[in-house]
């Protein structure tokens, strides 16, 4: 892939680009549109906008509330939620390229952490694969969810 993927924390100005941000009905069974988790505010939470190039590509919610104990009892954890790829944008490796730069995402902007939990329905075996893919581990642990079974995944960030 020759475009630079990269992590950045949401700024206002993105806005306009989730506004033609369009997820398929498939997409949303799994996750929330940016806009709906933009709505959400909340001091646990921290809104990722993922770059190709200038261009943005995708977002994702960091998040430090109790949810992420579904997943972890470590309290060093971060929880992962509302991961998306633009449909523009999608089978170009920017999905991969994103969770490869998480790790030093975290160590640059969350540094007191030194893991990333998430939960990936059963169903979707798209991002599951992407996810494990990026190094992301699967432990067996598993979780009733809203939507069905969900797949704990963990990401082990090592200080630098």
């Amino acid at each position: 892939m020759s475009t630079e993927v990269t992590l950045l924390p949401y700024q206002p100005d993105h806005q306009q680009a989730f506004t033609f941000y369009p997820l398929t009905p498939e997409q949303l069974e799994f996750t929330a549109h940016p806009l709906d988790l933009l709505k959400e505010d909340s001091h646990s939470r921290t809104p990722v906008t993922i770059l190709a190039g200038n261009q943005v590509a995708g977002f994702f919610i960091l998040e430090v509330s109790d949810d992420r104990y579904f997943y972890s009892e470590n309290p060093n954890s971060v929880l992962l939620r509302g991961y998306s790829i633009h449909p523009d944008y999608q089978g170009q490796g920017i999905a991969k390229e994103s969770i490869l730069a998480l790790p030093d995402f975290i160590r640059e902007h969350f540094p007191q952490f030194d893991e990333v939990v998430l939960g990936v329905n059963d169903m979707n075996e798209a991002a599951r694969a992407v996810y494990l893919k990026g190094g992301f581990v699967d432990e067996g642990r598993r979780y009733n969810g809203l939507k069905g079974e969900q797949w704990a995944l963990h990401l082990y960030v090592k200080a630098e």
